[in-house]
């Protein structure tokens, strides 16, 4: 038969390389948690920026356009700059909110493309985009434009609360 010395030998070989394998897959297993974590923190600050960016590229068209000189250039380098953050942080962002978010600043560009069209034939009508009044689709194309900013703004700050609380990696 197999000895004693033997038998207790081959246990402990045995114990040795489960504790071994057990201490592996929890070390992979926190690894793997450790990177959710720090892709979630990269998602949320990417979110963060791009909420911030559109935040701010709408802020600066709506006070471009209040300033009611046609001849002034809209904010065409924040809207490079929204661009380019998309295209940064584009491994974090879903392909539905990049296209959100090139839906945002394609919109608010073209309100305010459509605006400053109106004002240099002398009609000016920014006011409803100044005060967020909103207006009858059928009325304007940059009504239109803008009744899918706000859509899309509520779509992206949804996705955006959700994230921050936790829900809808």
């Amino acid at each position: 038969m197999v000895s004693d010395t033997v038998a207790v030998g081959v246990l402990t070989f045995i114990g040795t390389g489960l504790a071994t394998a057990a201490g592996l897959w929890q070390w992979q297993r926190a690894q793997v948690r450790e990177a959710r974590a720090t892709f979630r923190a990269q998602r949320v600050e990417a979110l963060k920026e791009v909420w911030e960016a559109l935040s701010d590229l709408e802020e600066a068209q709506r006070t471009s356009i209040t300033r009611q000189d046609p001849s002034a250039s809209p904010e065409t380098s924040r809207l490079t700059q929204v661009n380019l953050l998309l295209l940064r942080r584009s491994p974090f962002l879903r392909p539905d909110e990049q296209e959100w978010a090139q839906a945002f600043a394609q919109h608010v560009a073209e309100i305010d493309t459509l605006i400053r069209a109106e004002m240099r034939a002398g009609r000016s009508d920014a006011d409803w985009f100044e005060r967020t009044e909103v207006q009858p689709a059928a009325s304007h194309v940059a009504a239109s434009a803008a009744r899918q900013l706000m859509q899309l703004r509520t779509k992206l700050g949804e996705r955006y609360a959700a994230v921050v609380r936790g829900g809808s990696e």
